[in-house]
């Protein structure tokens, strides 16, 4: 039978390697990025871990849409690049959380794209 000394040290442990892998996974996210260029290339989005634009740009060929074209086009990109990013940040956190497939499931529910109905 192990001591309370024991139990706690094993805890302890435990502790000090989940705080070390949620301080990677923090990390990667704070670092990750996905930039997804439109098929024809007139348009660039950036997004961050949460899906928030962080950069926009515009090639020559953007001057040739119109602006409900390229507004539609910019919106499209954008959507491909979070559901890009979302798939990132998943496999990010799957290392944090393992096998928990109920916090995974949660995880995925928020990344996921939102398709409308």
């Amino acid at each position: 039978m192990r001591t309370p000394e024991e139990i706690m040290q094993d805890l302890e442990h435990r502790v000090a390697v989940i705080q070390e892998q949620a301080g990677r996974a923090e990390q990667a996210l704070a670092a990750s990025e996905t930039t997804l260029a439109s098929d024809e290339g007139a348009v660039t989005v950036t997004v961050n871990a949460g899906g928030a634009l962080t950069g926009l740009r515009f090639s020559n060929e953007a001057k040739h849409m119109s602006g409900t074209g390229l507004a539609a086009l910019v919106l499209d990109t954008y959507r491909r690049a979070v559901e890009a990013s979302g798939q990132k940040t998943a496999a990010i956190m799957s290392d944090l959380l393992g096998g928990d497939q109920e916090a995974m499931g949660l995880l995925q529910s928020f990344t996921a794209p939102k398709t409308e109905d």
